[in-house]
């Protein structure tokens, strides 16, 4: 299937004068990706069922289920039918980079439900993905989700963590699976030196939770989190996780940026992987008081005994399904 972006520049290129200069999707019979006088991209999927509700309408997004259109082709007969319209309606370059993300992915999805429905879905998941906001800090949150990305790319692999990455910004734990927690820790410079919230090392009876600890360098010539980002799509672009980059990237300010973002090296990274388990970590060891939430303190590791490989590739073999 031919990637939108690109399709989306051909009609840039080729407009017809009309309402709406359509293209048909490669092996997607009924969907058309098009653009209307305005220049916005718009999705088009002929109606197949007659969805329930009316027309939504954001700031950025238009919904229209059940109309009546006429789209108009480069080359062949304009097609009259009826479909559902799915429309970007923001001019920002980021705002439709997610809107063709978010499409594509859509999709690529197996046929498990009917098209109708998904269409509804898409739209909904693409008004809760516009309304994330940058982070306030985003050096700390793009160095964050570096760390937790480089960490899917070099342990197991990012199909491995995706259904237990996050997909909220207030997350405790930036991975949960049943009773376990993986909390991905980053510090710049040689000091094993962390801040922990004291959720993040005082569990739960019966939770497991083990913090991973990376020690970044930073290196212009290193791996950037741009590229993370990139890699984490397109290993993600099938499957139905495929939303939690693009509203992590959201919140990091990394959509439809010219920004890399940081870049550190990879290689010392790597070396300095460690994994610890939260009750090894210097910490109080009493619940908060009553009164008390969201304290927070700094820990320095390099007293605590890290698990071995064993240990580790044991206790990630038992991950929950």
């Amino acid at each position: 299937m031919v990637a939108l972006p690109q399709l989306l520049e051909h009609l840039k290129e080729r407009p017809t004068g009309h309402s709406f200069t359509a293209a048909p999707i490669e092996e997607r019979e009924g969907i058309y990706l098009a653009l209307d006088q305005s220049a916005h991209p718009c999705i088009f999927l002929r109606a197949a069922e007659r969805l329930a509700g009316a027309p939504i309408r954001t700031s950025g997004l238009l919904f229209l289920p059940n109309e009546e259109y006429v789209l108009t082709f480069e080359n062949g007969p304009a097609a009259r039918g009826r479909y559902h319209l799915l429309a970007c309606l923001s001019s920002q370059g980021s705002e439709v980079e997610s809107f063709l993300v978010l499409v594509q992915a859509f999709l690529l999805q197996p046929a498990t439900a009917s098209r109708d429905e998904g269409m509804a879905r898409l739209f909904q998941s693409l008004v809760r993905l516009f309304a994330v906001p940058p982070a306030r800090d985003l050096r700390a949150e793009r160095q964050g989700l570096w760390g937790e990305l480089f960490l899917m790319s070099r342990v197991r692999g990012f199909e491995f963590w995706a259904p237990y990455w996050h997909s909220e910004p207030t997350r405790v734990f930036d991975f949960l699976g049943d009773s376990r927690r993986v909390e991905v820790k980053t510090a710049l410079g040689p000091e094993r030196v962390h801040h922990f919230s004291h959720k993040q090392v005082y569990g739960k009876a019966g939770e497991e939770i083990l913090i991973a600890s990376l020690l970044l360098e930073e290196d212009k010539n290193g791996l950037s989190l741009s590229d993370l980002i990139a890699d984490c799509r397109e290993r993600l672009r099938e499957s139905p996780h495929c939303l939690k980059v693009e509203r992590a990237a959201r919140q990091a300010g990394m959509v439809g940026t010219v920004n890399m973002g940081p870049s550190y090296n990879p290689i010392s990274a790597e070396r300095s992987l460690a994994w610890f388990k939260a009750n090894d970590i210097p910490h109080f060891r009493l619940p908060e008081p009553v009164g008390v939430s969201e304290t927070r303190y700094k820990a320095e590791l390099s007293n605590a005994p890290p698990l071995s490989p064993m240990e580790l590739d044991a206790w990630l073999s038992d991950w929950p399904l």
